[in-house]
């Protein structure tokens, strides 16, 4: 079972599920069915995506992480192929279904479109991500195409906020992506990155010029807090373990998804209770099942 969770990267799943929740309050989503069908649906894409992520790297891991499931003689690379595109296939199904619940026209096929989207992305970057310096855009376009796959199903369907929300947490997932890429190697710090995974709270400051009311300063505070905080953990004898920081900025994902919600004006109390409890079971499961 361990071996399972690891491949999964199953301590990052409630990050998913902030995703999809954050998009369906933007929407005022309204059928349960609907909204558990986009949280199974893009459970599975994540979960395949990371299955087939091991699949791909398999050499590298054998001479870099030896202690992962395929080079560590746990389970066979064919299984995991096989497991990541039966999670991928079922994934795409139970998002691109949820279009035919809308009246008959076009729009009935967009969550396919958005969810063939985020397959493809998957795809790019699990099979072209070593050495290749765009790889993170699509590891951030899995995220942010989720966002307009769940407007998508409704009448009202995509709109600025879905526009604003998906491209914050793109570029913020493409940021923590590009910070990762050194961890298992030189462990260089790429600034660039930084200026990604902060630019939610630049964005924040653009938004709320005017002014901050209480929900917002809240959701601000946590995400940086948090944020410093896990850079300030990361580092040993004067120096920044990037490999240390990559867990707990994908932890943040529902702070960030909570900010974003409180900067358009549509969080309350109950949304707060829920995003921090995604996060503090993301944060609980990452001291069992490695984030990355």
């Amino acid at each position: 079972m361990r071996t399972h969770l690891t491949l999964g990267r199953i301590s990052n799943l409630p990050t998913i599920w902030s995703n999809v929740l954050c998009a369906w309050i933007i929407v005022g989503g309204y059928n349960n069915l609907q909204l558990a069908s986009y949280l199974v649906g893009a459970s599975l894409l994540y979960i395949g995506g990371m299955y087939l992520n091991d699949y791909c790297d398999r050499e590298i891991d054998a001479e870099q992480r030896a202690e992962r499931p395929i080079p560590a003689g746990k389970i066979s690379a064919a299984c995991v192929r096989n497991l990541a595109f039966a999670f991928i296939a079922i994934g795409f199904a139970a998002i691109a279904w949820t279009g035919l619940l809308n009246d008959e026209g076009a729009t009935q096929w967009l969550p396919a479109v958005f969810a063939a989207g985020v397959v493809t992305s998957i795809l790019l970057y699990d099979y072209n991500h070593k050495g290749n310096p765009i790889a993170p855009i699509f590891m951030g376009a899995c995220r942010g195409l989720l966002y307009l796959a769940v407007a998508s199903a409704f009448a009202n369907g995509i709109d600025t906020n879905h526009l604003i929300a998906a491209s914050t947490v793109f570029v913020f997932v493409m940021g923590v992506t590009f910070l990762a890429r050194t961890e298992a190697t030189s462990n260089a710090i790429d600034y660039p990155a930084l200026a990604m995974i902060a630019a939610p709270v630049l964005g924040a400051f653009y938004y709320n010029r005017h002014g901050f009311d209480t929900y917002q300063t809240a959701a601000l505070a946590l995400f940086v807090a948090w944020n410093v905080r896990s850079f300030l953990r990361a580092r040993v004898h004067n120096q920044l373990i990037i490999g240390k920081t990559i867990g707990p900025l994908l932890a943040s994902i529902p702070l960030l998804d909570v900010l974003i919600l409180a900067t358009l004006g549509l969080a309350g109390q109950t949304h707060f209770i829920l995003f921090a409890t995604l996060f503090a079971i993301t944060t609980a499961a990452q001291r069992f099942i490695p984030a990355s």
